[in-house]
């Protein structure tokens, strides 16, 4: 009876370590959908990420961007330093790089904590703004941006990410307006840049 009790026990004891072993070769993947709020130094943002396979995650976002003056787009009648928000709407598909990489280290990949590629296809439309100054102006347009970027979890809600890219905007229902006249010219769209750095709070 000893011996059966020995024989079971080393059994259930080299069973445990079998499937420890295959539970750490089980690839890492992004989270099958998260979603949350986040906030940056040029907007608010609700988001979600739904996953395309072990790598690629689909993030949709809505909210609204921040106008400084200064920053292409961005039209003022006058000078002026009031607040102006315009309404965003985004789909950007992420390869998320490095969780296999982080995995193997014992580092965190948890609510999609990595590195990115992405492209950012998103939409601004003046139409659905807020202004405290009637003078100030903005361009409906399309954006498509590849970015670069990494995102981090702190704790089970507290995440943050930061990225930056370059691409083209398209301009919908207007034009930007250069140069002066007699030598003004007209463009149906421009070079863009996109660089953000926010923090949020996972649902």
């Amino acid at each position: 009876m000893k011996t059966i009790f020995i024989t079971f026990f080393s059994l259930l004891f080299v069973y445990q370590i079998s499937a420890q072993d295959q539970s750490n070769l089980a690839p890492a993947s992004v989270e099958k959908s998260i979603y949350g709020v986040q906030i940056g130094f040029l907007g608010a943002w609700l988001y979600s990420e739904s996953r395309l396979n072990d790598e690629f995650a689909l993030r949709s976002q809505v909210g609204f961007d921040f106008r400084v003056e200064g920053f292409r787009e961005f039209e003022s009648f006058g000078p002026n330093s009031d607040f102006y928000g315009i309404f965003h709407l985004s789909l950007e598909p992420r390869w998320y790089y490095n969780l296999d990489k982080r995995l193997k280290k014992g580092k965190n990949i948890d609510r999609n904590s990595g590195n990115f590629v992405a492209l950012l296809a998103s939409l601004n439309l003046e139409s659905v703004s807020f202004t405290t100054n009637d003078r100030i102006r903005s361009l409906d347009q399309i954006r498509f941006v590849p970015k670069w970027g990494i995102r981090r979890s702190l704790g089970k809600h507290i995440s943050y990410e930061a990225g930056f890219g370059f691409g083209y905007a398209f301009f919908l229902n207007n034009t930007e307006r250069t140069g002066f006249f007699p030598f003004r010219n007209e463009r149906t769209g421009d070079f863009t840049a996109d660089i953000h750095l926010r923090i949020g709070f996972d649902l």
